[in-house]
């Protein structure tokens, strides 16, 4: 082990990198925010810092949802004066009272017998954050996971206001199997301030994620020439998680082949490795992510743009410096009246 370890060090000094570039971990020096990712925070945030409510990202696996949901809960851990902070990176509740435990938990609030006794404990923290000034933000990942009885947490924390703002906002991320969740509780649905769809990365938000990552880790000339680089895309569909897993098997190859750039024939084997290493892995008993099927069989990317639905009205203050959206940009409905933006 020690020795595969110290070779590893070697080849990635041969390379050009000071550490991996390519790892599944999420380390935040290396997330890369693309034009949509930036965007779908900075709108994710209008619902938390105007008091909205309720938000849902949802996206297909590997798009970069946790990544994005590690990022907004960073943003306000980092002030304490001004927002509490709840992440809960698996919400695979059973139960409305099984989810309330575990949010109250989370807070520092006494576990009480009853679904009513703990609500009212629950409300009681909201009413005592407001009068301090400070929002409550709970971030829900992998929230596809919570059964029905579950979602009515979503329910009751959503009716807690005062003066015409929430006293707690939630932000779902989950796969797209939450809309059919949601589509069984219309009345739920109907709270949603707004739903966010990320979609695969672009031709060049793909080659910005590599060429940022590769930076980070200390190498600045291009991994890949220009053929070699259109078989990833080609292979991942922008999909950054596979981007990742197969730029780390392309270094496996350049070490095994003496180069130090990408060619086609090592970008094919590289490929077909992570192939037949995710084959592998679906034929296992334990739950794993399905091969995707080849790019002809897939829809076509929507060029990284992400979809976004709102309830009409206003457009907010952060929305208004924005550039409008233009022919070929998704259409995107405001809900409520602006609010300015806590502290």
């Amino acid at each position: 082990m020690a020795r595969r370890r110290l070779e590893r060090r070697l080849l990635l000094k041969e390379l050009g990198f000071g550490e991996e570039p390519f790892t599944i971990s999420a380390d935040p020096r290396f997330l890369y925010l693309s034009s949509q990712h930036g965007e779908v925070l900075e709108r994710t945030r209008d619902v938390v810092e105007e008091f909205r409510g309720l938000a849902v990202v949802e996206g297909s696996y590997g798009v970069g949802k946790s990544s994005l949901a590690l990022r907004l809960e960073s943003i306000y851990r980092g002030q304490p004066d001004e927002y509490r902070v709840v992440f809960v990176h698996t919400a695979s509740y059973e139960s409305q009272f099984a989810g309330l435990q575990d949010l109250s938990h989370a807070l520092g609030l006494p576990r009480r017998r009853g679904l009513t006794k703990q609500w009212r404990e629950f409300e009681n923290l909201l009413v005592d954050e407001h009068q301090q000034s400070r929002n409550v933000c709970i971030v829900l990942d992998d929230a596809q996971l919570m059964n029905q009885d579950a979602l009515q947490i979503v329910h009751h924390v959503y009716n807690f206001d005062r003066g015409g703002r929430k006293l707690a906002q939630v932000v779902l991320f989950g796969q797209p199997e939450l809309a059919y969740i949601f589509a069984l509780n219309p009345e739920i649905r109907s709270r949603v301030d707004s739903w966010f769809r990320l979609n695969p990365l672009s031709l060049e938000d793909t080659l910005q994620l590599i060429r940022f990552r590769c930076t980070v880790a200390g190498r600045e000339e291009p991994l890949f020439n220009q053929a070699a680089f259109l078989e990833v895309f080609e292979a991942t569909s922008g999909v950054p998680r596979e981007i990742v897993s197969v730029c780390a098997r392309v270094l496996d190859e350049l070490g095994a082949r003496g180069l130090t750039t990408a060619d086609v024939d090592a970008t094919h084997a590289a490929i077909e490795n992570y192939r037949t290493s995710r084959t592998d892995a679906a034929r296992m008993p334990a739950k794993t992510p399905a091969l995707r099927p080849p790019a002809a069989e897939r829809k076509p990317a929507s060029g990284g743009r992400p979809s976004v639905d709102q309830k009409p009205g206003a457009t907010s203050k952060r929305a208004a410096r924005r550039k409008p959206v233009t022919e070929g940009e998704p259409a995107v409905e405001a809900r409520g009246s602006a609010r300015k933006r806590a502290g």
